[in-house]
């Protein structure tokens, strides 16, 4: 049933605080009994019949149902707008892994019994609401009410951000409705840990987190960190330095026991976390322009997990839109929760819970795994008997800590410094292993970069997956690094693409002109070294086609044997054994210079032309001649119909422009490298990057 009113949310309203005045203004006093009428989770197989509704003051579960229901209604926020502007979730992202996050958001979108995270999620991310009365004073003279602010609920804020007074703890009965400005609602003060002007830079510093939230997660903000401490000097004396710039009481005496959990460990107290984060810093601008080269390190593999399964309906971001291939239906998901084997909701609504649970399970270590044991939905958080068929072990695991923090069997855990050191070696020949870090729950290592000479800490699954020089992002590339760039293009792709724009460093957007169809593209260079190329003329490689060209061009030496995540597993004759995505591997093969991964190549694969590519170089050539193009002129190619359809595509993504009625011409949105060069790509600001395949 939809609420007969609704209210428009305030910019920074909190969540429980605009559930409240709905509440209010639809005649209710109890949360509870609202949410059960209006608000009530539906399982996806039930989609009729409610569930009963669990009052919590942070999130409220089967969001991407009810968003979608209301989506009609006025005011109603977005899935996106809500937990982004309205929880605190988004500007706590950073102090979770991303499991932890993929976790939190498939919890919140999905109703009981779906999402299967178990009931860990039981801690509130809220644990008191507070209010500053300059606020609600100023509230009252300019609304006529006050209302509650998501950032004066962020981990570690005691005093207003803006008005630097001690917030006010609101009583509070549960399942109620809270109104700051009734009778008895406010309460005491939030007693300060350090002295005013600390209290303020930390609230300061977490609404900047709340308006401009950053895109990483745990193990990214602890490099950051570490880098910091480094640059700094301040790991030698850190006692002293905190204790002097007034943060000493923040770490509850333990300042250098908090700072080693902190750098090291996966489940961190994200107030003393916050405090750190600030001293190091400062200044919240500085952490957002050095986390820069984390933000997007998520967005390649969920281009390569989503192809050929789902179209993505929003930009990417910490929650996307899809829409399902299999059944064209649309939901919201979180896009690291992809790589962890879920998917589209509404087809895994026909699977059995089992069924459900071994296909996460196959996404998880080298993707041997299943269940041992038959399970229900009360067996999420207990421990489980779990078969590794790779060495035939079966393990009690507590089952969502398998699926969505990759716990795996203690064979694949254990490596050694030479191990190491051949993945390293396998995955860029171009970095080295200094030391080993991380014993066996996440391999950190110590790597240099040859080409640079710095060195970083990371992961080493991670850096498999994208393996990209961590400290070249956080300084410009040196005077050489242009022409490096261009001769590592050469060698990669002969003289088939060019630079049109000014060259920074691998992890800022350049334009690149694909010289075979003469179109422009922005990419970012780190990833056209990896095999990303034309949007027009690259289509996306299916795992046969694949399969075919790495056996056509290595006579049969080099064979997929698996899939983890979006990367294939390359087995060779020798028993050499590692993983790359379907770019990266068309890329080895084709590329006119000899290949450091597949050292038995004997020839290229066949170029694989995009229809729409054949259409628009067919409108190219005709458009050259008459001046404009016409469908009809193309139907010597394809069937006239499908030009058609190739046609709207082409249009849509501003490759051709109409002009007249069944006439048009090249868009010169695609084409400033052609005519003017380099400056008049560059000036021009009308070369858009569109979705296309690698």
């Amino acid at each position: 049933m939809i609420m007969p009113v609704c209210v428009r949310p305030m910019e920074d309203e909190l969540l429980y605080g605009w559930l409240s005045r709905l509440s209010l203004e639809n005649g209710y006093t109890s949360i509870k009994e609202f949410g059960t009428r209006f608000l009530a989770e539906r399982t996806v197989l039930h989609a009729e019949k409610p569930s009963s509704w669990i009052t919590r003051v942070d999130f409220i579960r089967d969001l991407d149902r009810i968003c979608s229901e209301y989506g009609q209604v006025p005011f109603f926020p977005s899935a996106d707008e809500l937990l982004g502007r309205m929880t605190p979730l988004y500007a706590v992202f950073p102090f979770l892994i991303y499991g932890n996050q993929a976790r939190w958001t498939q919890y919140i979108l999905r109703a009981k019994g779906t999402a299967m995270t178990g009931n860990g999620n039981r801690w509130n991310m809220i644990t008191e609401f507070l209010s500053c009365p300059e606020c609600r004073r100023q509230d009252r003279e300019r609304y006529g009410f006050s209302y509650l602010r998501t950032w004066h609920h962020l981990p570690g804020v005691r005093v207003c951000a803006v008005h630097g007074v001690p917030l006010q703890v609101l009583s509070f009965r549960k399942q109620n409705v809270i109104d700051p400005d009734g009778e008895g609602a406010v309460g005491p003060e939030k007693e300060p840990i350090g002295d005013p002007e600390t209290e303020r830079q930390i609230a300061r510093f977490a609404k900047e987190m709340q308006e401009r939230p950053l895109f990483l997660d745990l193990r990214g903000l602890q490099a950051l960190c570490s880098e910091r401490m480094e640059e700094t000097g301040i790991g030698r004396n850190l006692p002293e330095a905190v204790e002097a710039a007034g943060f000493l009481p923040y770490f509850h005496g333990e300042c250098e026991k908090q700072v080693r959990k902190m750098r090291m460990e996966r489940w961190i107290g994200m107030e003393e976390f916050m405090a750190f984060t600030v001293f190091l810093f400062g200044e919240y601008a500085v952490l957002e322009e050095r986390a820069k080269r984390f933000c997007g390190e998520l967005e390649q593999p969920f281009a390569d997990v989503i192809r050929g399964r789902f179209r993505p309906v929003s930009e990417f971001g910490r929650l996307v839109r899809l829409r399902c291939d299999a059944c064209g239906k649309e939901f919201h998901i979180h896009p690291y929760a992809l790589g962890l084997g879920c998917g589209c909701p509404f087809c895994e609504a026909g699977m059995s819970l089992q069924q459900r649970i071994n296909r996460r399970l196959s996404f998880l270590g080298d993707g041997n795994y299943e269940l041992a044991e038959e399970i229900n939905e009360g067996n999420m958080d207990e421990r489980v008997g779990i078969l590794h068929k790779s060495c035939g072990k079966i393990r009690k695991t507590i089952l969502t800590e398998a699926i969505w923090m990759q716990k795996r069997c203690g064979c694949e855990k254990w490596i050694t410094f030479e191990d190491a050191s051949r993945r390293v070696r396998t995955a860029d020949p171009g970095f080295s292993l200094i030391r080993y870090i991380g014993g066996r729950k996440d391999h950190i290592v110590l790597l240099k970069h040859e080409v640079c000479g710095q060195t970083f800490q990371w992961e080493l699954s991670r850096f498999e997956k994208r393996p990209t020089c961590m400290a070249c992002g956080r300084r410009r590339a040196p005077r050489n690094s242009p022409e490096d760039f261009r001769e590592r293009m050469r060698e990669l792709a002969g003289d088939e693409y060019e630079p049109m724009s000014g060259f920074t460093d691998l992890r800022s957007r350049i334009l690149i002109r694909h010289r075979a169809c003469g179109t422009v593209t922005e990419m970012i260079p780190n990833d056209f070294l990896r095999g990303r190329r034309c949007n027009l003329c690259h289509k996306a490689i299916r795992r046969t086609e694949l399969e075919e060209a790495l056996n056509t061009c290595t006579g049969g030496y080099y064979r997929i044997t698996d899939m983890k995540n979006v990367r294939y597993c390359i087995e060779g004759e020798n028993g050499e054994r590692f993983f790359r995505d379907s770019g990266c591997i068309m890329q080895e093969l084709s590329r006119p210079t000899e290949s450091k991964l597949f050292t038995h190549r004997l020839a290229k694969p066949k170029p694989i032309q995009r229809k729409e590519a054949m259409i628009y170089l067919s409108a190219k050539e005709i458009c050259r001649r008459k001046g404009f193009w016409s469908p009809r002129d193309s139907a010597d190619i394809l069937p006239l119909k499908q030009v058609q359809d190739l046609m709207r595509w082409l249009v849509r993504n501003d490759y051709l422009e109409r002009i007249g009625y069944g006439e048009y011409v090249l868009s010169e949105k695609k084409l400033p490298g052609e005519h003017d060069g380099a400056d008049q790509a560059a000036e021009s600001g009308t070369v858009q990057e569109h979705d296309g395949m690698v």
